[in-house]
């Protein structure tokens, strides 16, 4: 028996932090240990042994032990990755032998980013995600929207992405309630070779999430990590002072033949007001008029109400976690709490976002063969919302200090909030209460039955409850005589709803793999079911008796109760045949069989296949000549279908029919209940589908220092659900919508990066990542190619408008006062300083036709609000201090090349006058009082600002008739919404090593971190480029925060 001896050892990064996990087995044998939390080992091997060492992420090393029986190993980062294993569907794939699209995301890339939801880590992350800013902004506990490569659906309806966590099908929202601490790694599969295999749950992709677990033979090793930022709302308007502002909307009127809001004793007053800080009492600003508190037009205060009503706030996210193994069984559980509050001032209590989760995994062999997992994840999600007046909550209250009269009183005399600045019915007037109570469950059990033959199979039970209350409660105010009067839009009421869903799944599949000399197969086979089901029970009120208890049951209103039930289920079978041969040749076959329970039995089965293949030519052997160069190439090329039940709404086979409350009749005096025939059904409606071309290659240069990665693709989505051809209206009914349109999206990705090292102890990274992609409608049943609907040619996100690049002027106009071209189209006045568009069809006169491509007047395609080429940057640089520890920075860099943008409303420009009340319509300081100004107009509007004729803005107005005609869609405003911000710079400092080891410190990190620090666009100040619907919704923020990661 050959002697043996004892070996012990630490294995570190190159940043002299230990590993633990890190396997390390003697060669040629059975023979291995793990790692512990400090990165210790110890293990008995024979003389002259040779150890090797691996690492997930790290490049595996061969150590020679020779005399020796203390050793210190230093592991490096794999840059390329090429041995990593990626997570992908239903299994697991070396990225050296993918020929499929998947792009990985791991932890580290998103490390310490002080954000509160999952989704945000997302941005920039990939050259195919775009992530975009929630429609309403970024209120407490709202999420971005994901898109992985561009829309993929005509209606531009929600084509997120399937996310797969833990190996179960879930949703967007769902991977939003994880905790960001425990996601271990994002796979992105981005073609149909690799997302086929889901069949019609993944037509917009996938995004596979793994999170953490424990190590087998791992010491428990708690962590815990804190955040606490201050969040600042950034790119906000700014109201010009009251004396400038009453100028300004003074001139507006006068434009429009009207007469002024302030006389010239209010300007007076207005412009001694702001000279004279504090001259004026509360009572002379804001005097009564007839017995009651004075409007706008009648106060004379100088507030800016973005100022009045934003403000600062502080948040704070905590996660602990415990994490180990024994020989056998490994171990996670982590709890974690995030509190949003919001940025509007005076109701932080009632604007706030609150989230719980504790999520916890166990990993056990039961024995040589068979391994059970067993995960639970659980969140409770709170979110509280202002009502305000008439329950339109912080939209409203945003919308009202994005427009507010500078003139506006915050408090009267009396000390009573003023009712005209919104906080006392914003205080008072009842909030939106939101628990909403997610649980999963999964069981899995992974069998080994034979020499490279295993199976899987698991199940999933996730049930979501979400309790909502509307609470609408009366706001008074006390008069200056002091009678108390009821505010409008604050009368009570009071809405409640119930919403219970469930889901379950089961899947399962088995796996033989074989390798013969130099070719490596693998056939899988598998399949699953899924069933949905969702019941909600709402009930509203008015008058409640008392306002304090809120019950539906004690009011005096009408009392209304509704409820719904939806269920839905697919049923699929699948599988992959995988070939290689010596790692050079690859080729991969994937198949899915789905059926769904929404449409018909002749209809409800789709086949959905994809094939890919793949060339390492770098492993030819005519490639050594160029291998010090060019070290590594391979070329990747996919085609397949996906399917796409997500656009269709339940029982779409079977005949349904409404139910009315009253009929349109009158039966002996009364109007009675009624129910509607069901109309005509499509018996034939099936998938969508989307077919995808991919084109890849991937490049390694100066041993992988620098790599890249470039993707071109074409989807075609067809048999899309489109209008049917009309049917006779003595039919009395309309035809049902058919399988019969269809639309191709191409583009491309590109990400590149280069990594190396200064010295020993000092390296550094920059990575690139772009994207774009565009779409167009190639399919259409239409008898008139409207340029607001749907044709064959329209390019989705096209802007149709008329050319316009200056003002009129006095040589536009005859001799009879009216204008040389006739544009009546949209007003029947015009004056200089007006907008002048240009007839483009020579016929005198400027309008848009029937709007149609067959007769489109002078209206042109003029541009496209498609966001195109999405980059990302990221730079990054470590120096190692060695006893003094390590320091790292990393800066994220995050933008939008190319998008237009028109801007066309009040919120651009307040002379607009257009959608939106214009007492609401504010004039910011700078580029708003770039306006047109000539010699007629207003002398103490001249004496202050001065003429104007070569101005950006026309002719204000504040009468909509006037205003609107300024705004047509046309290119004098259509404005570039491309921009670079910059998204995240982070400082890490890590503690040295001895001086944790006496405290008994695994590990220490300290952070600061800045996100959404600044932003360089060509758009007003005033708005945020990722905001370009003109503004009034929640702002977007800049947060700096603190952090500390620490293991024990």
């Amino acid at each position: 028996m050959a002697q043996s001896k004892t070996v012990t050892g630490i294995v570190k990064d190159h940043k002299g932090i230990p590993l633990p996990g890190v396997s390390v087995i003697e060669k040629e044998s059975k023979n291995g240990v793990t790692t512990d939390y400090n990165g210790a080992f110890t293990i008995d091997v024979k003389q002259n042994a040779t150890l090797i060492v691996k690492f997930i992420g790290f490049i595996s090393r061969e150590i020679t032990v020779g005399s020796k029986t203390e050793l210190t190993i230093e592991m490096n980062e794999d840059v390329t990755s090429l041995n990593d294993v990626v997570v992908v569907g239903y299994g697991t794939q070396k990225k050296i032998s993918m020929t499929g699209a998947v792009e990985t995301i791991t932890s580290k890339s998103f490390a310490n980013r002080p954000v509160t939801s999952a989704v945000q880590l997302l941005q920039g992350a990939s050259a195919s995600l775009v992530v975009s800013t929630p429609a309403g902004g970024n209120t407490p506990g709202s999420r971005p929207t994901i898109t992985i490569r561009g829309q993929a659906a005509l209606t531009g309806g929600a084509t997120e992405p399937l996310v797969v966590i833990d190996g179960i099908p879930a949703s967007v929202d769902q991977f939003n309630t994880l905790n960001p601490n425990v996601i271990e790694s994002i796979s992105v599969l981005k073609d149909a070779a690799s997302s086929a295999i889901y069949g019609a749950r993944a037509p917009y992709g996938v995004l596979v999430v793994s999170t953490k677990m424990g190590k087998k033979n791992e010491k428990p090793v708690i962590t815990y990590s804190g955040n606490s930022g201050i969040v600042f709302p950034v790119r906000t308007p700014h109201t010009a002072d009251s004396y400038t502002f009453a100028l300004a909307r003074n001139q507006a009127q006068l434009n429009g033949l009207l007469a002024p809001y302030f006389n010239d004793a209010a300007l007076d007053i207005i412009k001694d007001n702001i000279d004279h800080p504090g001259k004026y009492t509360e009572e002379q600003l804001t005097p009564p008029v007839n017995g009651a508190w004075p409007n706008v037009v009648q106060s004379y205060n100088n507030n800016d109400m973005m100022d009045v009503w934003l403000t600062p706030s502080i948040r704070q996210q905590h996660d602990l976690s415990v994490r180990g193994g024994g020989e056998k069984t490994s171990y996670f559980i982590s709890t974690s709490f995030v509190n949003q509050p919001g940025n509007l001032n005076y109701i932080q209590d009632i604007d706030n976002f609150r989230r719980y989760n504790l999520n916890s995994g166990l990993v056990t062999e039961i024995s040589d063969w068979l391994k059970l997992t067993y995960r639970t994840n659980y969140s409770l999600g709170m979110t509280i919302a202002p009502m305000g007046e008439f329950g339109t909550g912080r939209d409203r209250i945003y919308a009202f200090a994005y427009g507010a009269w500078p003139t506006t009183p915050i408090k009267y005399f009396t000390g009573e909030y003023s009712s005209l600045s919104r906080i006392s019915t914003s205080i008072g007037g009842g909030d939106t209460r939101v628990s909403g109570h997610n649980l999963d469950n999964i069981l899995g059990l992974d069998m080994k039955l034979g020499k490279g033959w295993t199976a899987h199979v698991d199940g999933d039970w996730r049930v979501a409850f979400n309790d909502t209350q509307t609470l609408r409660i009366p706001v008074y105010e006390t008069g200056p005589t002091g009678a108390v009067t009821l505010l409008a839009g604050t009368e009570s009421s009071l809405a409640k709803s119930n919403a219970l869903s469930t889901y379950w799944t089961m899947q399962g599949w088995t796996t033989y793999e074989r390798s013969l000399d130099k070719h490596t197969f693998s056939l899988q086979l598998g399949a699953q079911v899924e069933e949905a089901n969702a019941r909600s029970l709402s009930g509203n009120t008015r008058d409640l008796i008392d306002p304090e208890l809120p019950a539906i049951a004690i009011s005096t209103g009408t009392r209304n109760v509704n409820d719904a039930i939806n269920t839905w289920a697919t049923e699929g079978f699948f599988g992959r045949f995988i070939y290689d041969y010596d790692k050079k040749y690859l080729l991969q076959v994937t198949g899915r069989y789905d059926g769904s329970g929404r449409y018909s039995e002749d209809s409800r089965w789709g086949f959905f296949p994809s094939a890919s293949a793949g060339w390492n030519i770098s492993r030819e052997n005519f490639w050594e000549k160029i291998a010090p160069v060019v070290n590594y190439t391979k070329l990747r090329a996919s085609y397949g279908t996906t399917g796409n039940q997500g656009n269709s709404a339940g029982y779409l086979h079977i005949p349904t029919m409404s139910v009315g409350s009253q009929s349109p009749w009158i039966f002996n005096g009364a109007r009675l209940p009624y129910v509607n025939t069901p109309g005509i059904l499509n018996m034939e409606r099936t998938w969508e589908k989307l077919t995808t071309l991919n084109l890849g290659i991937e490049l390694g240069f100066f041993n992988n220092r620098l790599t890249s990665e470039f993707e071109y693709f074409n989807r075609e989505s067809w048999d899309i659900i489109g209008p049917a051809t009309p049917l006779p209206a003595v039919l009395g009914t309309g035809a049902p919508e058919v399988n019969n349109a269809a639309f191709v999206t191409k583009g491309f990705e590109l990400s590149v990066k280069w990594a190396d090292n200064i010295t020993k102890d000092w390296n550094y990274s920059v990575g690139m990542t772009l994207g774009d992609n565009h779409s167009e409608v190639t399919k259409y049943n239409t008898t008139v190619n409207s340029l607001g609907g749907f044709y064959v040619g329209k390019q989705i996100g096209e802007i149709w408008g008329y050319t316009a690049d200056r003002f009129l002027n006095a040589g536009d106009f005859g001799a009879n006062g009216k204008t040389l071209i006739d544009q009546t189209q949209f007003n029947a006045k015009w004056y200089p300083g007006d907008m002048k568009y240009e007839d483009l069809n020579g016929d005198g006169k400027v309008n848009p036709g029937t709007t149609t491509l067959e007769n489109m007047g002078d209206l042109r395609r003029i541009g496209n609000s498609t966001p195109r080429y999405y980059y990302g940057v990221n730079l990054a640089t470590g120096y190692n201090m060695k006893n003094a520890g390590r320091l790292d920075l990393s800066i994220f860099i995050q933008g939008v090349g190319k998008r237009d943008v028109f801007m066309g409303s009040s919120y651009f420009y307040w002379g607009a006058a257009t959608g939106g009340s214009s007492i609401e319509t504010a004039v910011y300081q700078g580029k708003h009082l770039d306006f047109y100004r000539d010699e007629k107009s207003d002398p103490r509007v001249l004496s202050v600002l001065g003429q104007n004729v070569d101005a950006y803005f026309p002719r204000p107005y504040n009468n909509s008739g006037e205003g609107g005609k300024n705004f047509q869609t046309s290119t004098k405003y259509l404005l570039s919404g491309a921009y670079t911000r910059l998204k995240n710079v982070q400082l890490n400092y890590t503690l040295p090593q001895d001086i944790l080891k006496s405290a008994k410190i695994n590990n220490c990190s300290l952070y600061v971190s800045g996100e959404n620090l600044f932003v360089v666009s060509d758009l007003p100040s005033y708005i945020d480029p990722e905001f370009v619907n003109g503004g009034r919704t929640y702002p977007e923020t800049a947060v700096f925060s603190m952090g500390v990661n620490i293991g024990f």
